[in-house]
């Protein structure tokens, strides 16, 4: 079950990615078709649930607005969060 996300999480995640994040993300949805994808990068796999999704996570983590979050809990909603972040105006 999904954790509810605070808008103020989305906006700092959103902040945080920055232009670039939000463009990694972006693309990674519109040639993969998800947000955490195992890109091929001169023929080596390239997981991005955990290199750029534990980035995403662990800045979540430190946010203070997730204290009461499990390390499943990072893990089941960190998507969604990034997901929202493409969302924003």
């Amino acid at each position: 079950m999904g954790k509810n996300i605070p808008e103020e999480l989305v906006e700092k995640v959103r902040n945080w990615l920055g232009e670039d994040g939000i463009n990694f993300f972006k693309n990674c949805l519109e040639k993969e078709g998800k947000i955490a994808p195992v890109l091929v990068i001169g023929g080596m796999p390239h997981p991005v649930h955990f290199r750029e999704g534990m980035k995403v996570r662990n800045f979540m983590r430190f946010s203070g607005l997730c204290n009461n979050w499990t390390d499943h809990d990072f893990d089941n909603n960190w998507i969604t969060v990034v997901e929202k972040t493409l969302n924003l105006p």
